[in-house]
């Protein structure tokens, strides 16, 4: 063999070497994902769980289909529970479920007869329906969610 042939060989090995360990990379076989912490503020002890429902976009929203959801006992004024998300960007909801029916209760003009919380919303007006508008994103290997549930 010539040097010619050598090199060839040696470049196509180091390709092949560095391809594969590309593509069987452990961070390459799985997605990427946030161990997101939902840090929720507010809570009326022992009245009640408190359902999280975490949807991944606008179509699950308006479906109020999430694709996460946790029922967690309202055992402390301030309540964390760890979720494994894959990167993105999510709307997350929450209600504080007194009467223990499983689904937040609305008086007979709308309005939460029950404490509920978003994301992106501050307590102030009448919160939006637009996914867009409401959406965090969890792009890190670790984050925290702190959302307070409100009266209204």
């Amino acid at each position: 063999m010539n040097r010619t042939s050598l090199r060839k060989i040696f470049f196509a090995s180091l390709f092949t070497f560095f391809f594969s360990l590309s593509i069987f990379s452990p961070g390459a076989l799985a997605a990427q994902t946030s161990l997101v912490t939902m840090e929720i503020t507010n809570v009326v002890i022992n009245n009640g769980n408190v359902i999280v429902a975490i949807f991944a976009n606008a179509d699950e929203f308006r479906r109020e289909i999430p694709s996460s959801y946790a029922i967690i006992p309202s055992t402390a004024a301030v309540l964390r529970h760890e979720f494994n998300l894959p990167y993105g960007e999510y709307v997350v909801t929450i209600f504080q479920d007194t009467n223990n029916n499983n689904r937040l209760d609305f008086n007979i003009i709308g309005i939460p007869r029950e404490l509920l919380g978003l994301s992106n919303y501050n307590g102030r007006g009448i919160p939006s329906r637009d996914f867009n508008r409401l959406k965090i994103g969890f792009n890190t290997p670790v984050a925290t969610a702190r959302i307070a549930l409100f009266r209204f």
